[in-house]
């Protein structure tokens, strides 16, 4: 199955797509935020000043480049149709608008999660959550186009695939997401701050960090896709074993990142 040029460009095959033009647009902050990590040496809330601005963005073009590849297999009505591109735009001016206030509090020292110090940044607060939903609203939507589209053919295991990566991991990110934001704080305590923490991401292991969770319920939606590759590109496989493989590993997965939530719900 070939993606391209549907993958990076509209129909007309004129212009770059909204998705794309974002990844491009965040790639400008990155690459702005890497050169202020390497000179500004600040910590706040036990952690380089600039990781957080770092995670997002990379998160964000995650995000894009994955919503803009498996909406590539939607057929081109759905694909240029009005509801689909109106999200798309929603949905990319909710993951700009997000990173930029992140980068903006770093700038100035200040936390941007959790942070209801003043009336604009509890505002702004308010605002980057509806901006989270949107993000995950657009996910969903587009797994319940795909799975749409799948049933009248039952013959794309990529399309099953990632329409139950894209539905559940954005079940899982809202449940997650939401009961942190719900939270007054990030609930990390002095034994977290005491624990292990793993390189790069900054989790704390012991068991109580939301954050794990919420990681892996995300990226459901690039892991059960990849899953649905391998599964398309071998041969003569059964649609029916396929399907069942695959609500089999939704299952696992979707278990494993209960289990976590759990997990750090009890040991908190």
């Amino acid at each position: 199955m070939s993606l391209a040029p549907s993958t990076f460009y509209d129909d007309q095959h004129k212009n770059i797509n909204i998705w794309w033009q974002g990844v491009l647009f965040l790639a400008v902050f990155f690459a702005i935020t890497i050169l202020l990590f390497s000179v500004d040496q600040r910590i706040l809330a036990d952690e380089a000043l600039w990781a957080k601005p770092i995670k997002f963005e990379v998160s964000v073009v995650i995000h894009f480049i994955t919503l803009a590849v498996i909406a590539s297999l939607l057929k081109p009505a759905t694909r240029s149709g009005i509801s689909w591109k109106a999200m798309s735009y929603c949905a990319v001016a909710a993951g700009i608008f997000e990173v930029m206030y992140i980068f903006l509090q770093a700038a100035r020292g200040r936390e941007s999660h959790f942070n209801n110090s003043t009336v604009i940044e509890s505002v702004m607060y308010g605002l980057m959550g509806l901006g989270a939903v949107t993000l995950v609203i657009a996910s969903f939507y587009l797994g319940y186009l795909l799975f749409r589209e799948y049933l009248t053919t039952r013959n794309q295991p990529l399309q099953l695939a990632s329409a139950l990566g894209l539905t559940t991991g954005s079940v899982l990110t809202l449940l997650i997401a939401g009961y942190m934001s719900s939270q007054t704080d990030n609930g990390i305590t002095a034994n977290s701050i005491e624990a292990l923490r793993a390189p790069i991401v900054g989790w704390y292991l012991n068991g109580q960090d939301l954050r794990i969770p919420h990681f892996f319920a995300t990226h459901m939606m690039q892991l059960l896709p990849l899953y649905g590759l391998w599964l398309s590109r071998k041969n003569g496989t059964f649609h029916g074993i396929v399907e069942r493989r695959l609500i089999w590993a939704t299952s696992i997965f979707s278990s494993i990142v209960m289990v976590l939530f759990v997990l750090a719900l009890y040991t908190r």
